[in-house]
């Protein structure tokens, strides 16, 4: 299934997702970059009042950025607005392949009426549960179907389409995502790694150097160690080694699940299928939200 398929809810809060994120992140950034910027600029000692006057002046305006970014950070709010849409986003899309699939509460005895009822009750049930979000949902894209077409004619496929629909549509691309996502955390954690061990000694090293020729007046150690902080900080905000443990405990566990799909002759068994498959994905989802929570 394309995104466009999906429901009005699950479109809007993922892209609610993606720009609180994306918004989140670069605020963080941002300060980070002052900071080691306002570092920088003090890594000289030098003896002209002019010259003191024009780095004092630009560090004062960087700091008085980063406090400035700091009180947008809090009263904006972004990092829960990105939390909860992510697990509005989450829950819409679960429903959806619920729905789909007819497992557990949209089951295939059910009339399809009764079955759409049933889902766009569900539904509200969510948003309810995220009012504090509709207010900033696009409300051009909710004002799209909530139950597309495609999800219908999903839905009123044979038991082997559906089961094979969902593992292609589904399980098959979770688990690329959670593997390429898996491998892009080990990579980014492991060069934040090096970035740490590499600032922490060569402040080290600077501090050595400074204690045996005090009289000069270069001092990298502020700037190394502000370097080396904010690495660290970027690391607890990003939890590249977290999310990649994660990610690949998701994709071995529906490995395992997708393994048993031959067996799979009936409603039921998909039923039991769909809900084991979906259970580890919001294992997933969950164990992200408690990281982040941290």
């Amino acid at each position: 299934m394309k995104e466009a398929d999906f429901p009005n809810y699950y479109k809007a809060a993922d892209l609610l997702s993606i720009e609180s994120q994306k918004l989140y992140v670069n605020i963080v950034k941002i300060n980070l970059l002052s900071m080691i910027i306002a570092s920088a600029l003090s890594i000289y000692n030098f003896q002209s009042t002019q010259s003191k006057l024009i780095i004092y002046v630009t560090v004062g305006l960087l700091l008085f950025l980063s406090l400035i970014l700091t009180i947008v950070q809090k009263s904006k709010k972004y990092e829960d607005v990105w939390y909860q849409s992510r697990a509005l986003s989450e829950s819409c899309k679960t429903l959806t392949w619920r729905f789909i699939t007819c497992s557990e509460y949209f089951d295939s005895s059910l009339a399809l009426n009764e079955a759409k009822k049933r889902f766009i009750d569900r539904i509200k049930e969510l948003t309810n549960e995220f009012s504090e979000l509709t207010k900033v949902l696009d409300s051009q894209i909710l004002s799209e179907p909530i139950i597309t077409q495609t999800m219908i004619d999903f839905r009123q496929q044979s038991t082997i389409q559906r089961k094979s629909n969902y593992i292609e549509n589904r399980i098959v691309e979770q688990k690329k995502w959670y593997s390429d996502k898996a491998k892009y955390n080990l990579k980014e954690s492991s060069f934040w790694f090096w970035i740490i061990l590499g600032t922490q000694s060569l402040a080290l090293i600077f501090i050595v150097f400074s204690i045996k020729c005090p009289e000069n007046d270069w001092n990298f150690v502020g700037l190394l160690t502000t370097l080396s902080a904010s690495a660290i900080s970027w690391v607890q905000l990003k939890q590249h080694q977290e999310l990649k443990q994660a990610y690949t405990v998701a994709a071995q566990e529906l490995n395992f699940i997708v393994s048993l799909a031959d067996n799979i002759l009936t409603d039921e068994d998909l039923l039991k299928f769909v809900l084991d498959s979906e259970n580890a994905i919001s294992r997933e989802h969950t164990m992200w939200i408690v990281q982040r929570r941290k």
